[in-house]
């Protein structure tokens, strides 16, 4: 009888060959990568109503939402997970998160490329017709703004539809008003202003310009500004400075902003319906024609295209050329370019220059101290020049302004007008009754938040 084969035993070699260790080692990375996510996604528990955040303005959407078994997540955008991210890790597909996040941003409404870090994102859930574990999402709620809340709706052929809820607003007032005990911008920021506030509220006052750096502890001020709120009551965001009186060691006044019908420029004006006087000029030889004006142009000499730093202004050789407004003289000089110059510096950043001068005026030199009207040198065509004629520039901290469209104050008397006038008082009398300086039975219901600062 023949001998069946003999069955030797298999050995079982337990060391792990290339490949399963790099098999491993990817699984392992899967995993982390996913456990790093979760952690990177931050879940956001429903708040409160009436905070005015994503979660309270779902409610008026509940219109909206099918009639079913909803389950409310709420996740937060992160530097390290996007959008269609979150909704992974709340529970979505990728498909469903992908087409949800495509339909809000294509309301315009959502940045494009990748949402703010912070952004909470409402999801929603149908609970009731499970597929395996995973629950089908239905909707999403953000809001990418303090106005604006958007819904997006899951349709029957499974798009995502966005409805915009955009915030009924509201215009009120706020006055903050006190000593300074740091810096104006430190008064006006504790209460609820802002920086540009403070940057408005000193150029009022070019008279003092410590004002612009902060003013001097133990001023008075007084200042009123506009705030837009929700129908709700929610603060949305801060508007114009409509009032601002101070009361300093080098400069004091009331002014308020009005809006002439005729014109329709606002402006600033006192008590008594004038507004600032202008402390620059656009013409500092007088309305002459204007040769070449500001912008790109093609240089008569050189024929490249170039940006015109000012205004050329034709005039005959030896017309006086006066200083655009009070200022210190900065530089009197030579140069191949703009010849005899003149380069005068003024308040507020603002600084003016004279080229292609004849001469200068007698008397003068750097470092003095000269008054808007006084003359300071005489049109030629020294320099880069093709006749005679003054170039005139007007910068601001370096940047080049066009002296024919600079917005300056006009120094309007709006007394001469009996009906703006009557307009101005009315105006004045409301603003005057929000900061509480005068009574007024008509105006009782004027909306006002007062935030005084403690002196």
């Amino acid at each position: 009888m023949a001998k069946s084969p003999s069955k030797r035993p298999v050995s079982v070699n337990r060391s792990l060959s290339p490949y399963h260790t790099l098999e491993r080692v990817v699984a392992g990375m899967v995993i982390l990568g996913m456990l790093g996510l979760f952690l990177l996604v931050r879940p956001t528990p429903p708040e409160e109503p009436g905070n005015g955040n994503a979660a309270q303005a779902m409610l008026d959407f509940r219109s909206n939402l099918p009639e079913t078994s909803t389950a409310q997540k709420i996740g937060q955008v992160t530097a390290g997970a996007a959008a269609a991210d979150v909704l992974e890790v709340l529970g979505a597909s990728v498909e469903e998160a992908e087409a949800a996040v495509s339909a809000l941003r294509e309301t315009g409404l959502v940045d494009r490329k990748r949402m703010r870090p912070g952004t909470a994102l409402t999801a929603y859930f149908d609970e009731s017709t499970l597929d395996g574990d995973a629950a089908r999402l239905i909707a999403v709620s953000i809001k990418p703004d303090k106005k604006n809340t958007l819904l997006a709706t899951r349709q029957a052929d499974d798009s995502f539809f966005v409805s915009v809820l955009t915030a009924r607003i509201m215009t009120s007032h706020r006055r903050v008003a006190g000593t300074i005990k740091t810096r104006l911008a430190d008064a006006l920021i504790e209460g609820k202003g802002n920086q540009a506030h403070a940057a408005a509220f000193a150029a009022l006052f070019p008279d003092d310009p410590d004002l612009a750096s902060g003013g001097r502890p133990g001023e008075r001020f007084d200042a009123v500004f506009e705030i837009a709120e929700d129908e709700r009551g929610n603060f949305l965001e801060n508007g114009d400075l409509v009032f601002a009186a101070f009361n300093g060691e080098t400069s004091r006044g009331s002014w308020y902003r009005y809006t002439p019908g005729d014109t329709g420029r606002t402006e600033f004006f006192d008590a008594d319906g004038v507004a600032a006087q202008p402390f620059l000029t656009r013409y500092p030889i007088g309305h002459v024609p204007i040769n070449s004006g500001f912008g790109q142009r093609y240089h008569p000499l050189t024929g490249q295209l170039h940006l015109h730093t000012g205004v050329d202004f034709r005039a005959r050789r030896g017309t006086p050329v006066r200083a655009g407004g009070d200022g210190v003289i900065e530089r009197m000089e030579f140069s191949d370019g703009y010849g005899r110059n003149v380069r005068i510096q003024h308040k507020r950043g603002y600084g003016t220059l004279y080229a292609h001068l004849s001469g200068f005026a007698p008397g003068i030199k750097a470092g003095d101290s000269v008054r808007k009207g006084d003359v300071i040198g005489y049109v030629g065509d020294t320099g880069s020049a093709t006749g005679a004629h003054l170039h005139y520039e007007i910068r601001r901290n370096g940047r080049y302004l066009n002296p024919m469209t600079l917005d300056l104050p006009s120094g309007r008397n709006l007394a001469t007008q009996p009906g703006e006038y009557a307009e101005f008082l009315a105006q004045k009398a409301k603003i005057d009754v929000l900061r509480g300086a005068t009574v007024s039975p008509t105006m009782a219901a004027a909306t006002l938040v007062t935030a005084p600062v403690t002196p």
